[in-house]
């Protein structure tokens, strides 16, 4: 497929070369059509509580549902008290009786043990972690694990990468999906700016070497608008239908972990989500306010919107 730049967008999406307009369901809508949304039922956001982070779990999860809410992807980091599979499944219990959430699924991003390009006991470690993690996963009564796939050495190139790290990853993957196998669950990768995923070729690669059913790509809005700031709508063309989730967001486009709420950055989200509807996505969508410092603001303002980009994706987010 020919270069994608996000700025000729509709050039390259809409054959009649007209730009497409988005129908006003799609816009940002004030707290009050929130609002009214929320009484009558209507809404199905997937949030992540590592949006949360600086907040206690308990209080985390009663934002989330104030803004919304009705399914949660865990943030391990939020999870350090429940240590036994009992106290995952009480907790898992807690959150859907006491507060109305759904487990989505577990977020492992960025955990100290993944050190695929390490020696070969660390390795073993993150082979080791992933298993423990996806365990972690199973109590909690969800079966996707977010992860990444490994941030770039300092000075290696994308030939470098392809040549001397890609094998080592298909190979430690495969593993990894044999065991995801027995268990009906997939690892969904988050390629950053700096880590070895944000190069095209290469995801694809890994992707096709493990089977499509456990694992495939998360696609992070904010991430893709710093690594491939010209390009981010035309990686959902090349990755396609390798892409299973999304992580929805909008950014400066030049800092990598600072998610904001969509419609408030300098991304061009109608030519995303025109992207999304081209491959024919049918994955899951999460809002992604990680880094914002006004998290809980955000995700109020922004609720409409993006249970308005889900009904144009055809997603029960």
């Amino acid at each position: 497929m020919s270069e994608y730049n996000a700025n000729r967008s509709c050039d390259l999406i809409f054959a009649d070369n007209q730009c497409w307009q988005p129908p006003p369901r799609l816009l940002i809508q004030d707290a009050n059509c929130s609002a009214q949304r929320l009484r009558k039922g209507i809404n199905f956001m997937w949030g992540s509580t590592i949006s949360f982070e600086d907040y206690p779990v308990e209080e985390a999860l009663r934002l989330m549902r104030d803004a919304g809410c009705t399914r949660v992807e865990m943030w391990k980091g939020h999870l350090k008290r429940c240590r036994t599979q009992a106290l995952c499944r009480e907790f898992a219990k807690y959150a859907k009786e006491d507060l109305g959430l759904e487990m989505g699924a577990l977020n492992v991003v960025g955990e100290p043990y993944f050190k695929p390009f390490g020696t070969d006991e660390e390795l073993k470690g993150t082979l080791e972690g992933l298993k423990d993690d996806l365990n972690l996963a199973l109590s909690l009564g969800v079966r996707d694990v977010l992860i990444w796939e490994g941030v770039r050495p300092k000075g290696f190139s994308d030939l470098e990468c392809e040549q001397q790290l890609l094998p080592r990853l298909i190979d430690m993957f495969q593993s990894v999906v044999k065991f995801a196998k027995w268990h009906n669950a997939r690892f969904f990768t988050e390629p950053h700016p700096f880590t070895v995923g944000m190069n095209d070729q290469f995801l694809i690669k890994l992707c096709d070497a493990l089977d499509p059913a456990h694992f495939g790509v998360l696609y992070d809005c904010c991430h893709y608008g710093v690594g491939q700031p010209n390009d981010y709508a035309g990686a959902i063309l090349r990755l396609g239908r390798r892409i299973r989730h999304i992580h929805y967001s909008d950014s400066d486009q030049v800092t990598s972990e600072l998610h904001y709420a969509p419609g408030t950055g300098k991304m061009n989200l109608t030519a995303v989500l025109q992207a999304f509807k081209v491959i024919g996505f049918d994955g899951t969508l999460t809002l992604d306010l990680y880094g914002n410092p006004t998290p809980v603001y955000s995700a109020r303002q922004c609720a409409a919107n993006v249970d308005r980009a889900c009904q144009f994706l055809g997603l029960a987010c």
